[in-house]
């Protein structure tokens, strides 16, 4: 080994809610040396032994302190992948999440074990509105301590990968280096068919097809790549609910009519200053198709496509898109921890949903990294990792800091 890798391999890394170890093998296979990696998950730690044949283990990380701290005292770099579930725009945004707590977590054993660098990656919405105190803190603890924080906004197809996945990475450097100019690598275009077309023999590569005729096949059927199913908006993208008469009912010319007077209602005519939409009135709905509607809202209540709530009237199916089919030539939305299943997102060419190994794909691992578990505890690993080429590129970044 020569040049910038054999000193790259002399550089030991230590590993933060590691997770199945995304992250952690972008750092490797820039040649630093995982020498401990801790998550509380026991299949992830199993995952991230048997692929990175590291020292991993399980650790409950609330109490901001590890056993053995002493070991890893003055080691190069801290990597951080806390949960990002109580950030996530996906997910409730509870401010008072236990899981937000974890990134000041990490942040504190950082500080005992005071590498050279600590890195630290979350969705971009831990940025983003009351949810933000917990990430000013992190960086006031961290500049207290003699660190300089530098913040990087990317996304996932400036590495090469079709997905649209954004991060945002922290980068805490000891005051005694030099901080280099952070350039991002340009973006590039790749879809989905460039990574998810060869799979036949391949490891976690277990497709399961919607059964015929059952509920999930019925509307699957009738998504086209880059629709989902979706009541609470128009346009082409949209499928709606009333145009699946076999799976949710027939209607009348009049009643969708209606249906779709709702939909632009209740977005027009708020009633509160959160949310994304309110039930409407009667007399709304009258004025805006222009004649009496009362015996038409009952039919519709019947048929389940209306509820009623209170003196006013709103859809039954007010999610913004299930049964998401992606397309074969543009990049993938982000993938998460729920991407094996198809009532979320579709297979652009199956009526199923994505593998594991599919997944895996679009995250940018390779087919020799076997993920353990049970199907659901495959995708959790997934959807949770540091895309492995974004986190190579950190790596680089970091070797620049370090030389």
């Amino acid at each position: 080994m020569h040049g910038s890798n054999a000193r790259a391999n002399s550089r030991r890394l230590l590993s933060l809610f590691s997770g199945c170890g995304g992250f952690d093998l972008g750092f490797v296979q820039e040649g630093f040396n995982c020498i401990g990696a801790f998550d509380i998950d026991p299949v992830a730690i199993s995952t991230h032994r048997r692929n990175l044949c590291s020292e991993a283990s399980v650790a409950d990380l609330t109490s901001a302190s590890l056993q053995n701290i002493a070991s890893f005292r003055g080691i190069d770099v801290v990597l951080a992948g806390s949960p990002c579930q109580g950030f996530s725009t996906a997910g409730k945004r509870d401010v008072n999440d236990p899981r937000n707590s974890l990134l000041l977590s990490a942040g504190r054993i950082a500080l005992q074990v005071k590498p050279r660098v600590f890195i630290v990656e979350n969705v971009p919405a831990v940025m983003a509105g009351s949810h933000r105190k917990y990430w000013d803190e992190l960086q006031a603890m961290l500049c207290g301590a003699g660190y300089r924080c530098a913040v990087v906004r990317c996304t996932a197809d400036r590495f090469g990968l079709p997905q649209i996945r954004a991060r945002v990475v922290l980068i805490a450097i000891d005051r005694c280096r030099n901080t280099s100019v952070i350039n991002l690598p340009a973006r590039t275009e790749h879809s989905i068919r460039d990574v998810i077309s060869d799979l036949q023999g391949a490891r976690n590569h277990e497709p399961f097809c919607l059964g015929p005729g059952t509920r999930a096949a019925l509307i699957a059927k009738k998504i086209q790549p880059r629709q989902k199913l979706c009541n609470v908006r128009s346009g082409t993208s949209a499928v709606h609910t009333w145009e699946i008469p076999e799976v949710f009912g027939t209607t009348t010319r009049v009643e969708r009519e209606i249906l779709e007077a709702i939909m632009k209602l209740r977005r027009r005519d708020r009633l509160r200053t959160s949310g994304d939409a309110d039930p409407v009135t009667m007399s709304s709905i009258e004025k805006m198709i222009g004649r009496p509607v009362e015996g038409n809202i009952k039919q519709l209540l019947e048929k389940n496509y209306l509820r009623k709530k209170g003196k006013r009237f709103d859809l039954t199916h007010t999610f913004n898109g299930k049964f998401r089919r992606l397309s074969w030539d543009h990049p993938s939305c982000t993938v998460d921890t729920r991407f094996g299943d198809p009532q979320l997102f579709l297979h652009p060419g199956e009526e199923r949903g994505f593998t594991v190994r599919e997944a895996a794909r679009i995250q940018g691992f390779p087919d020799t990294f076997v993920f353990e578990g049970s199907r659901k505890q495959q995708f959790t690993m997934v959807g949770n990792a540091v895309p492995p080429p974004m986190a190579r590129w950190i790596a680089t970044v970091t070797s620049e800091i370090l030389k």
